[in-house]
Protein backbone atom coordinates (compact mmCIF):
# COMPACT_ATOMS: atom_id res chain seq x y z
CA UNK A 1 0.00 0.00 0.00
CA UNK A 2 2.89 2.34 0.80
CA UNK A 3 4.31 1.75 -2.64
CA UNK A 4 1.04 2.81 -4.24
CA UNK A 5 1.07 6.08 -2.24
CA UNK A 6 4.67 6.72 -3.20
CA UNK A 7 3.87 6.00 -6.82
CA UNK A 8 0.87 8.37 -6.73
CA UNK A 9 2.97 11.12 -5.12
CA UNK A 10 5.71 10.59 -7.69
CA UNK A 11 3.14 10.72 -10.49
CA UNK A 12 1.62 13.93 -9.07
CA UNK A 13 5.07 15.56 -8.82
CA UNK A 14 5.83 14.48 -12.38
CA UNK A 15 2.56 15.95 -13.70
CA UNK A 16 3.09 19.21 -11.82
CA UNK A 17 6.62 19.36 -13.26
CA UNK A 18 5.34 18.84 -16.81
CA UNK A 19 2.65 21.50 -16.28
CA UNK A 20 5.23 23.95 -14.93
CA UNK A 21 7.54 23.30 -17.90
CA UNK A 22 4.70 23.92 -20.37
CA UNK A 23 3.70 27.14 -18.56
CA UNK A 24 7.35 28.27 -18.44
CA UNK A 25 7.63 27.83 -22.20
CA UNK A 26 4.22 29.15 -23.29
CA UNK A 27 3.68 32.17 -21.01
CA UNK A 28 6.35 34.37 -22.68
CA UNK A 29 4.84 33.64 -26.10
CA UNK A 30 1.38 34.86 -25.10
CA UNK A 31 2.88 37.98 -23.48
CA UNK A 32 5.15 38.84 -26.45
CA UNK A 33 4.24 41.92 -28.55
CA UNK A 34 0.67 42.13 -27.28
CA UNK A 35 -0.07 45.45 -29.04
CA UNK A 36 -2.77 46.30 -26.50
CA UNK A 37 -4.67 43.03 -27.03
CA UNK A 38 -5.19 40.03 -24.80
CA UNK A 39 -3.94 36.93 -26.60
CA UNK A 40 -4.90 33.35 -25.73
CA UNK A 41 -4.04 29.98 -27.18
CA UNK A 42 -6.21 28.57 -29.93
CA UNK A 43 -6.50 25.23 -28.17
CA UNK A 44 -7.05 23.27 -31.37
CA UNK A 45 -3.62 24.44 -32.51
CA UNK A 46 -1.79 24.54 -29.18
CA UNK A 47 1.68 23.02 -29.26
CA UNK A 48 3.08 22.89 -25.71
CA UNK A 49 6.79 22.82 -26.57
CA UNK A 50 6.59 24.69 -29.88
CA UNK A 51 5.01 27.92 -31.00
CA UNK A 52 1.31 27.22 -31.47
CA UNK A 53 -1.34 29.55 -32.83
CA UNK A 54 -2.85 32.27 -30.65
CA UNK A 55 -6.07 34.21 -31.10
CA UNK A 56 -7.69 37.45 -29.99
CA UNK A 57 -10.27 40.00 -31.03
CA UNK A 58 -9.58 43.65 -31.73
CA UNK A 59 -10.94 46.03 -29.10
CA UNK A 60 -12.80 48.27 -31.53
CA UNK A 61 -14.31 46.02 -34.21
CA UNK A 62 -14.12 42.62 -32.48
CA UNK A 63 -12.37 41.21 -35.55
CA UNK A 64 -10.81 37.77 -35.04
CA UNK A 65 -7.01 37.73 -35.35
CA UNK A 66 -4.60 34.82 -35.35
CA UNK A 67 -0.85 34.85 -34.79
CA UNK A 68 2.20 32.70 -34.27
CA UNK A 69 5.17 33.97 -32.27
CA UNK A 70 8.77 33.08 -33.06
CA UNK A 71 10.23 34.20 -29.76
CA UNK A 72 13.91 33.48 -30.50
CA UNK A 73 13.72 35.49 -33.74
CA UNK A 74 11.47 38.22 -32.26
CA UNK A 75 9.13 37.73 -35.24
CA UNK A 76 5.34 37.51 -35.14
CA UNK A 77 3.11 36.41 -38.04
CA UNK A 78 -0.42 37.83 -37.82
CA UNK A 79 -3.34 36.76 -40.05
CA UNK A 80 -6.72 38.44 -40.34
CA UNK A 81 -9.30 39.20 -43.02
CA UNK A 82 -9.87 42.43 -44.91
CA UNK A 83 -13.29 43.99 -45.41
CA UNK A 84 -13.49 42.49 -48.90
CA UNK A 85 -12.82 38.99 -47.51
CA UNK A 86 -9.15 38.63 -48.45
CA UNK A 87 -6.44 37.46 -46.09
CA UNK A 88 -4.09 40.01 -44.57
CA UNK A 89 -0.73 38.75 -43.32
CA UNK A 90 1.40 41.06 -41.21
CA UNK A 91 4.92 39.97 -40.36
CA UNK A 92 6.43 41.99 -37.52
CA UNK A 93 10.08 41.99 -36.48
CA UNK A 94 10.08 43.34 -32.93
CA UNK A 95 12.99 45.69 -32.33
CA UNK A 96 13.41 49.33 -31.45
CA UNK A 97 13.49 51.49 -34.57
CA UNK A 98 12.92 55.04 -35.73
CA UNK A 99 9.34 55.47 -37.03
CA UNK A 100 8.92 55.25 -40.82
CA UNK A 101 12.48 54.01 -41.40
CA UNK A 102 12.93 50.79 -43.35
CA UNK A 103 14.96 47.63 -43.29
CA UNK A 104 15.11 45.06 -46.06
CA UNK A 105 13.64 41.58 -45.92
CA UNK A 106 13.61 38.59 -48.25
CA UNK A 107 10.02 37.41 -48.73
CA UNK A 108 8.38 34.57 -50.64
CA UNK A 109 4.58 34.22 -50.53
CA UNK A 110 2.81 31.05 -51.71
CA UNK A 111 6.03 29.49 -53.01
CA UNK A 112 6.70 32.34 -55.46
CA UNK A 113 10.22 33.54 -56.10
CA UNK A 114 11.95 35.41 -53.29
CA UNK A 115 11.71 39.20 -53.47
CA UNK A 116 13.55 41.83 -51.48
CA UNK A 117 11.02 44.16 -49.90
CA UNK A 118 11.18 46.99 -47.38
CA UNK A 119 9.81 46.49 -43.90
CA UNK A 120 8.64 49.79 -42.42
CA UNK A 121 9.09 50.81 -38.79
CA UNK A 122 5.72 51.36 -37.12
CA UNK A 123 4.60 54.73 -35.75
CA UNK A 124 5.57 53.76 -32.18
CA UNK A 125 9.11 52.63 -33.03
CA UNK A 126 8.46 49.11 -31.69
CA UNK A 127 9.26 47.07 -34.79
CA UNK A 128 9.34 46.67 -38.55
CA UNK A 129 6.40 45.20 -40.45
CA UNK A 130 5.62 43.74 -43.85
CA UNK A 131 2.03 43.34 -45.08
CA UNK A 132 0.67 40.97 -47.72
CA UNK A 133 -2.98 40.88 -48.83
CA UNK A 134 -4.32 38.09 -51.03
CA UNK A 135 -7.25 35.76 -51.66
CA UNK A 136 -5.28 32.58 -51.10
CA UNK A 137 -2.63 31.69 -48.51
CA UNK A 138 -0.34 28.68 -48.62
CA UNK A 139 2.94 29.85 -47.13
CA UNK A 140 5.21 32.74 -46.37
CA UNK A 141 8.96 32.75 -45.93
CA UNK A 142 10.60 35.82 -44.44
CA UNK A 143 14.25 36.57 -43.81
CA UNK A 144 15.16 39.66 -41.80
CA UNK A 145 18.78 40.12 -40.78
CA UNK A 146 19.91 36.82 -39.23
CA UNK A 147 16.34 35.58 -38.71
CA UNK A 148 14.45 33.37 -41.15
CA UNK A 149 10.88 32.13 -40.63
CA UNK A 150 8.82 29.75 -42.77
CA UNK A 151 5.08 29.55 -42.12
CA UNK A 152 2.78 26.99 -43.75
CA UNK A 153 -0.79 28.27 -43.56
CA UNK A 154 -2.23 24.84 -44.32
CA UNK A 155 -1.73 24.25 -40.59
CA UNK A 156 -3.75 27.33 -39.61
CA UNK A 157 -7.52 27.60 -38.99
CA UNK A 158 -7.94 30.15 -41.81
CA UNK A 159 -11.48 28.97 -42.53
CA UNK A 160 -12.44 30.14 -39.02
CA UNK A 161 -11.42 33.70 -39.93
CA UNK A 162 -13.66 33.73 -43.00
CA UNK A 163 -16.53 31.97 -41.20
CA UNK A 164 -16.34 34.42 -38.30
CA UNK A 165 -16.42 37.39 -40.66
CA UNK A 166 -19.35 35.90 -42.59
CA UNK A 167 -21.28 35.34 -39.38
CA UNK A 168 -20.60 38.92 -38.23
CA UNK A 169 -21.69 40.38 -41.57
CA UNK A 170 -24.87 38.27 -41.66
CA UNK A 171 -25.77 38.35 -37.96
CA UNK A 172 -29.48 38.91 -38.59
CA UNK A 173 -29.69 35.72 -40.68
CA UNK A 174 -28.09 33.61 -37.95
CA UNK A 175 -30.14 35.21 -35.17
CA UNK A 176 -33.37 34.44 -37.05
CA UNK A 177 -32.29 30.80 -37.03
CA UNK A 178 -31.84 30.87 -33.26
CA UNK A 179 -28.03 31.05 -33.23
CA UNK A 180 -26.22 33.37 -30.88
CA UNK A 181 -24.01 35.86 -32.73
CA UNK A 182 -21.57 37.06 -30.13
CA UNK A 183 -19.94 39.84 -32.18
CA UNK A 184 -21.74 42.15 -34.63
CA UNK A 185 -20.17 43.61 -37.77
CA UNK A 186 -18.49 46.88 -36.74
CA UNK A 187 -16.10 47.52 -39.60
CA UNK A 188 -18.09 49.88 -41.87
Amino acid sequence: MRNIYRLLILLAVFLVGIGAAVAWHTWPQVQFAQRGMIWSWHWGYFEPFANGIQQTRTQDTKQLLLRRVYLHDAIVVFVSTTMDNKFEVDVVKEQTCKPKTTTWASVSVNHQRVRHVPMVCDAFGQGYFYRYIGKHLESIEVGVGDSFVTEAFLDWPLSELKADQFKQKNAKFFEERGENVEHQWLRD
